[in-house]
C-alpha cells in the first residue's frame, strides 16, 4: 500500500489511503491500534509537503457494503487518534490540515451525525452514490 501511495504522489496525483479494522478486531476493541499501524505504514516516506496530496479514509471493513455504520462516537474516536498520530509523525499544522473521511456504509440516515463530529472531514460514499436521491441527501447533509 505504501509503495502505491508513494508512486501515486510521485506521479503528481492525489492518493486516498484507506484504513480500517475487521469485525474481529473491532469486537476485540483494536480499531484504534489497527488503524494506527496501517496509518503509520501507509504514510511512511510521505513528506509533510506531500501530505496535502493524501486523503485518509477510515473504512471499517465490517461496515463496507453491509449497511452497518460505526457510531459517530466510534468514528470520531478513530479519526481523533489518526489526527494525533499525524501530529506525532509531522506536526499539529499537518494534523489539522489533513483530510480524514469516514467511509463505512454512509447513508442519508447516518450522514448528519457523522459529519457533526469535529475530526470527520467528509464521507467516502459507496453504494449510496448509485441512488441519486440518497446521494443528494448525503452531499446536502445537515449539521
Amino acid at each position: 500500500i505504501n509503495a502505491q501511495c508513494l508512486k501515486i504522489i510521485e506521479s503528481g496525483m492525489g492518493a486516498m489511503l484507506c484504513i480500517g479494522e475487521s469485525l474481529e478486531e473491532f469486537e476485540q476493541d483494536l480499531a484504534g491500534s489497527v488503524c494506527a499501524v496501517q496509518l503509520k505504514k501507509g504514510l511512511k516516506g510521505v513528506s509533510k509537503e506531500d501530505l496535502e496530496k493524501v486523503a485518509i479514509a477510515y473504512e471499517p471493513v465490517w461496515a463496507i457494503g453491509t449497511g452497518k455504520v460505526a457510531t459517530p462516537e466510534i468514528a470520531q474516536d478513530v479519526h481523533a487518534k489518526c489526527r494525533a498520530i499525524i501530529a506525532d509523525m509531522y506536526d499539529e499544522e499537518a494534523a489539522d490540515s489533513v483530510r480524514i473521511l469516514y467511509g463505512g456504509s454512509v447513508t442519508p440516515e447516518s450522514v448528519d451525525d457523522l459529519m457533526s463530529q469535529p475530526d470527520i472531514d467528509g464521507a467516502l460514499v459507496g453504494g449510496a452514490s448509485l441512488d441519486s436521491a440518497k446521494f443528494s441527501r448525503i452531499i446536502n447533509f445537515q449539521m
